[in-house]
């Protein structure tokens, strides 16, 4: 079992904090946030065994094993450096980092220290993905031709005008939702992009973008039609559609759903996972790896993490390329 230390701890902290209890491998052992009201109340809420008013302060526990990052994404490059630094194994809340450049130089970090790396991104983790992902090597629907998928939703209302979100660097709906269908489609072709076509959707009052669409033709023939949007909000948010010549499997809700659909030879069948929490196998699969002595995750390694960011750094080109 390992001891996972929280650093940052707005919304999003919650649900990596249940993920944590819900895994059999993991013990939540520190929170760290820059207010001490807000690390004590989160600490006594979750249960961890300790808590920290000071970023630094968590690092140098040399009981914390894996730190998971939940700052805002503008904070995610240095703050991993820090980690890597105190010698802890990192986690980091996705997108991990703005550019290839930067992954690419914290990966060689992270192996140099003989220490372990993986952005998260729960979609790939999550039990019926992976059961989905079985179903297909078994060629249930046939040969996988196709992926359309999209996450499109209006939770922008109320939001203040300099919200990180909002920000021009690290900001915009592709960084924010965007990257769930991206990481689906490149979780589901198993292949490097081959050729790419990305457009942002535009706001004229903000500096980033407000949603993309993006074609991704993968090395082994595989098509991925990809959407976001800010605009509005889909039934479920969204929801993908893999196609194959035999059939196709719809599922609503991809990046966190429990079930999905199965379309072959006329008839629907269900596919249906149990899951306490979205985080947990992200959260498990990390440190199966750390206890394996893997360098980083095969599922969710450096080279995908910059096959995920090819996309969000291609609308970011078309979105500044319009201004």
């Amino acid at each position: 079992m390992k001891n996972i230390g929280i650093l940052g701890l707005g919304n999003i902290a919650n649900r990596v904090a249940q993920g944590v209890l819900c895994s059999e491998k993991a013990m939540l052992y520190a929170v760290a946030s820059r207010s001490g009201e807000k690390a004590k109340s989160f600490c006594e809420k979750y249960g961890a065994q300790v808590y920290y008013d000071n970023y630094e302060e968590m690092l140098r526990d040399p009981l914390v094993d894996i730190v998971y990052i939940c700052t805002p994404n503008n904070f995610h490059y240095e703050q991993i450096k820090l980690c890597l630094k105190y010698n802890k194994h990192v986690i980091c809340e996705k997108p991990m980092v703005k550019d290839e450049m930067q992954i690419r130089e914290l990966f060689a970090c992270a192996k140099e220290q003989g220490l372990f790396l993986m952005e998260a991104e729960k979609t790939m983790f999550t039990p019926l993905n992976k059961k989905i992902k079985e179903m297909l090597e078994e060629g249930v629907i046939g040969r996988l031709h196709t992926i359309k998928a999209q996450y499109c939703s209006d939770g922008l209302e109320g939001l203040p005008l300099d919200h990180w979100v909002l920000a021009e660097e690290m900001g915009g709906c592709t960084y924010d939702i965007g990257v769930y269908p991206i990481c689906l489609a490149h979780f589901y072709a198993g292949a490097d992009i081959r050729q790419l076509q990305a457009e942002a959707v535009k706001n004229d009052d903000f500096p980033c973008d407000f949603g993309m669409e993006a074609d991704i033709f993968y090395e082994n023939g595989i098509y991925a039609s990809l959407r976001s949007n800010w605009y509005y909000q889909a039934k479920d948010k969204g929801k993908a559609i893999l196609v194959g010549d035999k059939g196709h499997i719809e599922i609503p809700a991809f990046w966190k759903g429990k079930e999905a659909y199965l379309y072959r030879e006329g008839e629907a069948v269900e596919i249906k996972m149990e899951m306490e929490s979205d985080f947990e196998g992200e959260i498990t699969h990390a440190i199966e790896c750390i206890e394996s002595g893997l360098p980083e995750s095969p599922i969710l390694g450096e080279e995908m993490s910059i096959r995920i960011i090819k996309v969000v750094a291609a609308v970011w080109k078309d979105f500044h390329g319009r201004k």
